[in-house]
């Protein structure tokens, strides 16, 4: 991965959501665990000082509702 690449893990949650690689670049996801793969080429952003992703749902971000457990 390059450096602008990074993977966030999440909390044990729900959804089975693993996992997110997000280019912090443009912010834009670019990989996903099966759980998350409906996500790839969305735009995303930290939300809750850094404890939440929100990703781009049209004109709105819609949170993830898992816990951001590790980022890097």
């Amino acid at each position: 991965m390059s450096k602008q690449i990074k993977r966030v893990t999440f909390a044990n949650n729900n959804y089975g959501l693993a996992w997110l690689d997000v280019n912090t670049h443009s912010w834009e996801i670019v990989d996903a665990c099966g759980a998350g793969r409906h996500l790839i080429k969305r735009a995303c952003r930290l939300a809750d000082r850094g404890m939440k992703l929100e990703y781009r749902n049209g004109a709105t971000y819609t949170a993830i509702n898992a816990a951001v457990e590790k980022m890097g």
